[in-house]
């Protein structure tokens, strides 16, 4: 640990050390890269071309993380997330005791959030992380229904023998299916007709046996309503509290140990098929947003029951229990229920024409990449003749390449409406010809405390105006071991190593897990069937400059730069 908070720590001197300031910006050059090669040539790429390129569909199930929610970007349209999911048992075959009767089930779903402090009453102030568009005001309908489609782990027109994919667009498969009765039917309309992503602490309150709260001597509060007097048993980080309906589960799970339709996780899952997450506006463009782990899930039933009576005891007590059900997906864990993020788009008409309007034979002004549902940028990064020059000038001088990057400059006026916080922190480079990451990711093992900045070296950090509001400036990744592989002489004229380089935006640097399109992106004629996992993951897009953009900015020393998307090579002459 200390060898790495020293690593860190001479990474942060030498990254502060070679900042520098761009005077129309009013920013500093937040590059761990850096801008200051005195003693090195530079060669910069000419005939870089770079496109977007709408996803379409794309596989969304079984995901790491989901989204749930409506959130409208002033950019690129609005986003509405459902999910549906299979629930298992936590314990197969169980037994209920006797004369079982529910009290209370009850659904959460922590949110992520960090502990900020803890006020002299107690009470813990929490920060929201993963929450897009504005949590307390972005009220929206949210509604549980029982799902009645079965979620299959194998594709039958496979003959089984590969795991089903299910798409973003799939909502048509389940909505024929789904359940008439509200699950989360609770008189308190902010778990269902006026729903919000609250940053304040749950608190589970002491009750007696029959639901009743107690006060800190254990007696039965004489007023119900009055918080203040209430003994808090338990505390929960900020998360959906959701009561749902006694009566359904009483017929659904207690009711039917009879029937043997509990009897083990695979007769279960075909019996109740799962749960599904549906939202839908109050207002129109109203709403937020929330990226959660529906693995950490607590869905529990409360219920009394007691002992089978007897002669000896025909009146045995009866006592409050509980009964775990499981929902989510964890691939490091045993958890398998099937599930699927259902996403639906209206996209806006800028975003749209824009994408209508890529040229990937000649390349584009402009680059929108977009998560979820949305698009990719594809860098074509020499063309033959360019790489053979390259090369011939390499081998003849003998340079040696120390450094290659790629800066992206953010497209400000196409951003303006959008929120600081609604930037994507990271973009994502990576090998599309071969569906994998390129070598700089791999050479890098860099880490940072918040492990979404691992991976420093390698790039791909928004930087930002040092002034407020804040607004991100531009994306740099670093590419040279990639670029030195592709730049090594070939007297056989083979460039296949010039593969196709692909830009998205990114949930997590460390997850490079691949998902597939349901159509075949088509890049200047190369059919691309997946995308990075972690961009579907991420609901937040940008527009880049490309390669044909005209725009420009005055440095420091006066001089007049072009913002256009750029590939720079820093190489060495021998003495």
């Amino acid at each position: 640990m200390k060898n790495n908070l020293l690593k860190i720590a001479t990474l942060l001197f030498l990254f502060l050390s070679l900042l520098s300031c761009d005077k129309d910006f009013n920013t500093l050059e937040s590059d761990v890269i850096g801008d200051n090669h005195f003693d090195l040539e530079k060669y910069e790429a000419e005939n870089l071309i770079a496109y977007t390129k709408a996803t379409g569909p794309v596989q969304a199930n079984n995901l790491p993380l989901n989204a749930l929610g409506i959130y409208n970007n002033p950019k690129f349209g609005i986003t509405k997330a459902h999910f549906v999911t299979q629930v298992e048992l936590s314990t197969e075959n169980p037994s209920f005791g006797y004369d079982p009767v529910i009290d209370s089930v009850y659904l959460y779903v922590p949110y992520f959030s960090t502990l900020e402090s803890t006020e002299t009453s107690g009470e813990r102030i929490y920060e929201l992380d993963s929450i897009y568009g504005n949590p307390e005001t972005g009220k929206f309908k949210l509604s549980v229904l029982e799902n009645g489609y079965y979620l299959r782990d194998f594709d039958p027109s496979d003959n089984l023998q590969s795991a089903q994919k299910y798409y973003s667009d799939d909502k048509n498969l389940i909505d024929p299916f789904k359940g008439s009765e509200l699950l989360n039917n609770s008189s308190n309309v902010d778990q269902n007709n006026e729903f919000y992503f609250s940053k304040k602490e749950l608190y589970i309150y002491k009750t007696d046996g029959a639901g009743l709260y107690l006060d800190s001597n254990g007696a039965v509060l004489s007023d119900q309503n009055d918080a203040s007097l209430r003994v808090i048993k338990d505390r929960k980080t900020p998360g959906i509290w959701l009561d749902l309906k006694s009566s359904f589960f009483q017929q659904k799970i207690i009711d039917a140990t009879a029937t043997g339709n509990l009897f083990n996780n695979n007769i279960f899952k075909n019996y109740f098929r799962g749960l599904l997450f549906e939202v839908e506006e109050i207002n129109p463009g109203q709403g937020a947003l929330a990226i959660l782990d529906f693995s950490k899930a607590e869905l529990k039933i409360l219920y009394k029951a007691s002992a089978e009576p007897t002669v000896e005891n025909p009146n045995p007590i009866r006592t409050r229990r509980e009964f775990s059900l499981k929902m989510g997906y964890n691939s490091s864990s045993t958890l398998r229920n099937n599930s699927i993020n259902l996403l639906e788009y209206n996209y806006s008409s800028d975003y749209q024409t824009g994408i209508n309007n890529s040229n990937d034979v000649l390349g584009d002004e402009k680059l929108y990449i977009k998560g979820g549902n949305g698009s990719v940028a594809f860098i074509d990064l020499f063309n033959a003749t360019e790489l053979q020059r390259l090369r011939d000038d390499i081998a003849d001088n003998n340079w040696l390449i120390n450094d290659a990057r790629l800066t992206f400059f953010i497209e400000k006026d196409e951003m303006v409406a959008v929120d600081k916080d609604e930037e994507p922190q990271r973009i994502y480079i990576f090998d599309a010809t071969n569906n994998k990451v390129i070598v700089d990711y791999s050479y890098d093992s860099s880490s940072s405390f918040n492990p979404k900045n691992n991976k420093v070296i390698f790039g791909g950090i928004i930087e930002r105006e040092t002034d407020e509001p804040k607004k991100g400036i531009k994306y740099t990744v670093r590419l040279t071991e990639h670029i030195k592989s592709v730049l090594k002489a070939d007297t056989n004229g083979d460039f296949q190593d010039n593969i196709k380089i692909g830009v998205s935006v990114t949930e997590s640097i460390n997850l490079t897990a691949s998902a597939a399109v349901k159509t075949p992106i088509s890049a200047n004629g190369f059919a691309v069937n997946s995308i990075p996992l972690a961009s579907i993951l991420n609901p937040l897009g940008t527009v880049l400059h490309g390669p044909l953009s005209t725009a420009t900015y005055t440095d420091d020393n006066g001089n007049v730069v072009p913002m256009k998307l750029k590939l720079e090579i820093f190489f060495t002459k021998p003495n």
